[in-house]
């Protein structure tokens, strides 16, 4: 299985039970340039690392580097990113929760694997205020994923969804205010304060229509993004000079039920397109990636589920 191409140092990886899902999660962080150069200088004898994942990618990201056109073993990672989170890789784990659990492992760690693990980093303000009584509470908080919600009243295409930010208030009832001492409603407001260099947006396709675990469905409905995107409507201050043009270079797409299915990434290396499936490895299209807005009836097509947005060049 050849898996590497004369422009682009990278390779498959070998599929086992455990790690499937986390194959194409390693081939959109090895995309990551920040990343993939950061990751090389970790000190492998730095005992002040409370866990063994900075080490394991780094060998990893080596590996895929100098692959010899043969497919990399992830598994070392895997045995990692288990004992990190104490539990172990289901074969059906979310590609979420495995970027999340690499990315936190990073975070967590010290020196340079902190700074990595920080390159996704997002700072949030939520913003309620009581319509009884006008007082407004804002609550901090940091992310490392932006999360892009489906519905029949949402926008389908990607830049359209963003602009929506502009007008980002939800509404609920039922609320006890503990200022007026009164029964209201609150106005609820997201905002994000600050953009990483690079952004990863989560598109939920999978949500519950009932009370029980039966109920999780999938939908592959169509759900455009385009290669440049403008993240200023999901800014606090959308007029404030900041860098908020963002150009694609990843996605993770997913074929097959909540419950049964297979993970490819779709990966950009100087303007050319590849397509990641475990082992295999070829140059694809953009008509390809675009080819993932949607499932169709049988949900057999990948459809883009995470994407990877980086800041435009002519920002940098």
């Amino acid at each position: 299985n050849c898996c590497c191409t004369e422009n682009r140092s990278l390779a498959g990886a070998t599929r086992q039970q455990r790690s499937w899902v986390i194959n194409s999660v390693v081939q959109v962080l090895y995309g990551t340039r920040e990343l993939r150069d950061l990751i090389r200088l970790v000190d492998d004898h730095d005992h002040r690392s409370p866990n063994r994942v900075p080490l394991k990618l780094k060998r990893l990201i080596y590996d895929m580097t100098e692959c010899n056109q043969s497919p990399c073993d992830p598994s070392s990672l895997v045995d990692a990113l288990t004992s990190y989170r104490g539990a172990p890789f289901d074969v059906q784990e979310d590609a979420d929760v495995v970027f999340k659990c690499i990315i936190n492992a990073l975070a967590d760690d010290c020196g340079l694997a902190n700074k990595i693990g920080r390159l996704w980093d997002i700072d949030n303000e939520d913003r309620v205020r009581c319509l009884g009584c006008n007082t407004v509470q804002s609550t901090l908080y940091k992310s490392n994923t932006i999360t892009v919600s489906m519905g029949a009243h949402l926008p389908t295409e990607l830049q359209d969804y963003i602009k929506l930010y502009t007008d980002n208030t939800f509404t609920t009832c039922d609320y006890h205010c503990t200022h007026c001492h009164t029964g209201t409603q609150i106005e609820i407001t997201s905002k994000l304060l600050t953009l990483p260099q690079v952004v990863c947006m989560r598109i939920e396709r999978v949500r519950n229509i009932g009370r029980d675990t039966g109920d999780i469905v999938k939908t592959g409905t169509r759900f455009a993004f385009p290669e440049t995107l403008d993240l200023k409507y999901i800014m606090k201050d959308p007029e404030a000079m900041l860098d908020t043009v963002y150009k694609l270079y990843a996605v993770v797409a997913h074929s097959g039920s909540h419950y049964c299915g297979h993970y490819t990434a779709y990966v950009r290396d100087h303007d050319v397109w590849y397509l990641a499936d475990d082992a295999h490895f070829r140059v694809c299209s953009w008509e390809d990636v675009k080819s993932t807005y949607e499932a169709g009836s049988t949900l057999c097509n990948g459809v883009a589920y995470m994407l990877m947005y980086h800041k435009h060049p002519s920002w940098s």
